[in-house]
């Protein structure tokens, strides 16, 4: 057997090993696997298979990409020790022209093929980029989602009670060393005004711009709006977690303060 032939029927024996690299979750051989495979020692020729596994122990399969298409004429996988055999021929010829042997191991397929005295070697790889980027976006969506809820949650409140409390109430303070219930609120925009930025991949740094501007209601209550709006655009389209998680736990714990304020004017919180 030539070295071209054994390159040929090397190709097609490297798809269904590359099935037995996949072995975790779902069907553990079915899918398209890419590689390269040779005579000698170096595998140097580039493959792409298709394969399919009946949850029987039978591999059966084709070969995309050559000139000439081969097919597993017999297989079988072991999904227990991984181990594979092989038997392929071109497509159409009823003579099987090699036989592989080899194993698998995370999703990477090694091994020995042989024919007519002639041996080579193959590293396959089952292809499963797309998978994979499928299911990060999934978690990434369903991160963005909770986040996305949780500081609807607690912003929601805040803005309630920022509209609830009345305008000569924003310069309560249950004592002279804590806040007004003002600066409260416009110490939540501030904080607002800086992790959205940051989530947003701006390089800023901490302002007291709002808490140290007009601290009445009117004033309070458009500024944390408008802090709150820019925070909502961006817990929409930023998958940086870590400034928009600080932003809720940050927020959360000042309208624990709010509540207080509020029980102690004798007003409703907006969460009861």
């Amino acid at each position: 057997m030539k070295i071209r032939s054994l390159l040929f029927v090397c190709f097609v024996l490297l798809f269904p090993i590359s099935i037995v690299a996949q072995s975790s979750g779902g069907n553990p051989i079915t899918g398209t696997w890419i590689g390269h495979m040779g005579p000698g020692a170096t595998p140097q020729f580039a493959i792409t298979l298709e394969l399919k596994f009946d949850d029987k122990g039978v591999v059966s399969g084709t070969l995309l990409g050559l000139p000439r298409p081969g097919e597993i004429k017999s297989g079988t996988f072991d999904p227990q020790t991984g181990a594979l055999k092989l038997e392929a021929a071109p497509t159409g010829d009823s003579n099987i022209r090699l036989t592989f042997e080899g194993t698998v191991v995370l999703n990477t397929a090694t091994g020995r093929v042989s024919g007519d005295n002639q041996t080579g070697v193959f590293k396959i790889t089952k292809k499963i980029a797309e998978e994979s980027t499928a299911t990060q976006q999934s978690g990434a969506n369903e991160t963005a989602n909770v986040l996305r809820k949780n500081f609807g949650e607690v912003n929601g409140w805040v803005m309630k009670a920022a509209d609830l409390v009345p305008a000569d109430k924003y310069s309560y303070r249950p004592a002279p060393t804590v806040r007004t219930f003002g600066q409260l609120v416009a110490h939540i925009a501030d904080s607002y005004n800086f992790s959205c930025a940051r989530a947003a991949g701006k390089n800023v740094q901490w302002s007291d711009a709002v808490e140290k501007g007009g601290t009445d209601k009117a004033t309070l209550v458009q500024k944390l709006k408008q802090a709150s709006d820019a925070c909502n655009a961006v817990y929409g389209s930023s998958d940086q977690v870590g400034p928009l998680l600080e932003n809720i736990g940050h927020a959360s714990l000042h309208y624990g303060n709010i509540i207080t304020y509020m029980r102690m004017l004798g007003l409703t919180p907006p969460s009861s």
